[in-house]
């Protein structure tokens, strides 16, 4: 091989590993959906506490058939205990809309418009497909459906 020759190819061998470097690895990147979930409007345990729930859901390729749920609570009024916001149980119950399957999941929300002390999560099994989500409360209410499609 001349020297003309091997200074092409180790100069070729450098751009490329250059490029190779600089390029993202595509393997290694994951896909997101995040969805808000629809405020629900409640009343909260306490001598006058009421307010809304809402939340997000996120579903991601790299952990299929599972969504994400967070919950977060924005209360105002008098809880029953001095110094602790109002809250309430909460309820999620789903329905995947392409395979049928179905559950729930209960916590506690509390909140106050200057403080989240419990902002409670889990992921779901609901399965891959579209799955409607409606939140309730253990008190009145107004409940919400909110549809999110899990990978």
């Amino acid at each position: 091989m001349t020297k003309l020759r091997k200074s092409v190819v180790v100069g070729g061998l450098v751009v490329a590993g250059l490029f190779g470097a600089a390029s993202p690895a595509v393997a290694d990147q994951t896909q997101d959906r995040w969805v808000n979930l629809h405020d629900t409007v409640t009343v909260a345990d306490g001598i006058a506490c009421g307010g809304r729930i809402g939340g997000v859901t996120v579903s991601t390729d790299s952990l299929p058939g599972l969504l994400y749920i967070r919950l977060n609570a924005t209360f105002v009024g008098i809880s029953s205990q001095p110094g602790v916001v109002c809250s309430v149980a909460a309820t999620i119950t789903w329905r995947n809309l392409d395979n049928g399957t179905t559950g729930s999941w209960s916590a506690v929300a509390a909140g106050s418009p200057i403080d989240f002390p419990a902002e409670p999560s889990t992921h779901l099994a609901t399965g891959s497909g579209r799955v409607e989500l409606t939140l309730t409360t253990a008190l009145p209410h107004v409940p919400s459906v909110t549809t999110a499609t899990v990978f």
